[in-house]
């Protein structure tokens, strides 16, 4: 991708960093700001207003997850296009709003899934979408129409990390991808997709692009109300940038066992309360979680951080009240760990899936 013209544009506007390239003043990933800024120009946006919008003046030495989903929303507003420019045929601001609504009345994550690619063949142009089961596994693809569109990688992994993510969010649960291939080279940026596609097998130049899933998930009902689903697509990108973390083995029923006094409305158990469940001394819980990169308050905030987000899209309980259900002390800890998690207050992402896109 040449982004010449952008690196131009940056410098005559920031005088003082004439000798910086693009690449070393964006690193969230350089590469996905790079292609977002690509679209955008590429579809006649001016780079200058969307970094004012984006409160990214003057540009700093790095982006953050925040500052990224800043950049995208800017770029969405300017030119009334949910997929930034990268496609075809613009999504106008709401589209993915009445995706969620649609998708929502699916019963189960199989449903779900053919729900979403139906509407993405009936109002997308760029890809032919599909949705395939086989004996262990399913599958979601994206085959493209015209070799010249999505205009960059990032309007395919737009695609299939926001219908992931979406799906899972919709059944209250992860659902693991097995493998994930791309019909383009393997990008510079290529370390990120173990972010975007946790424990995923690979594959890059293929005929099509997509993800595998296990065929078992197809079964998971699907929980989350119309109004639910149309609040996690207003808030977009946020929740499917926020960052995701697979426990495994101890570290999995450590978590569980967190979870499960979450749901009971329980004081969350300590060092000692996890180890006499799992019937081991406190020390050889240390040990052990070590051995796996993890320990207890690692999981814990871990933990926390899933149920917030749940629970201020779930239901009408108070900023206080779960602050107390997810063990703080005092409102203002849990207020400060939540901006931590998303740089917005709770009460602030509560609000930005219940208002309008134009507002948000």
């Amino acid at each position: 991708m040449d982004i010449q013209p952008l690196v131009w544009q940056l410098q005559k506007d920031t005088k003082n960093r004439q000798n910086m390239t693009f690449q070393a003043m964006i690193t969230f990933p350089d590469a996905l700001v790079a292609n977002l800024l690509h679209g955008f120009v590429a579809k006649g946006g001016a780079l200058d207003e969307a970094l004012t919008q984006a409160q990214l003046k003057p540009m700093p030495a790095s982006l953050s997850v925040h500052e990224f989903v800043r950049l995208c929303r800017a770029v969405t507003m300017l030119l009334d296009d949910e997929y930034g420019g990268q496609n075809e045929r613009p999504q106008p601001i709401g589209t993915f709003s009445i995706m969620a609504a649609h998708v929502s009345h699916a019963t189960t994550v199989d449903r779900g899934f053919e729900r979403l690619a139906g509407f993405h063949n009936v109002l997308d142009n760029t890809f032919k979408v599909s949705f395939h089961r086989h004996s262990d596994t399913a599958h979601f693809i994206v085959q493209r129409k015209n070799p010249i569109f999505p205009v960059t990688e990032l309007g395919v992994e737009l695609i299939l990390v926001l219908t992931h993510r979406f799906l899972a969010w919709l059944a209250g649960t992860w659902i693991p991808i097995t493998k994930a291939w791309f019909d383009y080279s393997c990008p510079n940026h290529y370390k990120t997709y173990n972010q975007s596609f946790p424990h995923a097998k690979l594959a890059f130049q293929q005929e099509n692009s997509g993800f595998s899933i296990p065929r078992s998930a197809l079964d998971l009902p699907l929980r989350r109300s119309e109004e639910e689903a149309v609040g996690w697509a207003r808030r977009t990108p946020l929740d499917a940038f926020l960052p995701v973390t697979i426990e495994e083995g101890l570290s999995l029923q450590v978590a569980k066992l967190i979870e499960s006094a979450i749901e009971r409305k329980e004081e969350l158990p300590s060092m000692q309360d996890l180890a006499d469940a799992l019937n081991m001394a406190d020390y050889t819980l240390r040990r052990r979680l070590k051995r796996e990169g993890r320990d207890v308050p690692a999981i814990r905030h871990r933990v926390r951080r899933d149920f917030a987000l749940r629970l201020l899209t779930e239901g009408d309980d108070s900023i206080e009240v779960i602050a107390i259900r997810l063990g703080y002390s005092e409102t203002s800890a849990f207020v400060r760990a939540f901006k931590g998690w998303t740089n917005v207050t709770p009460k602030s992402f509560r609000q930005s899936g219940r208002l309008s896109v134009r507002q948000d």
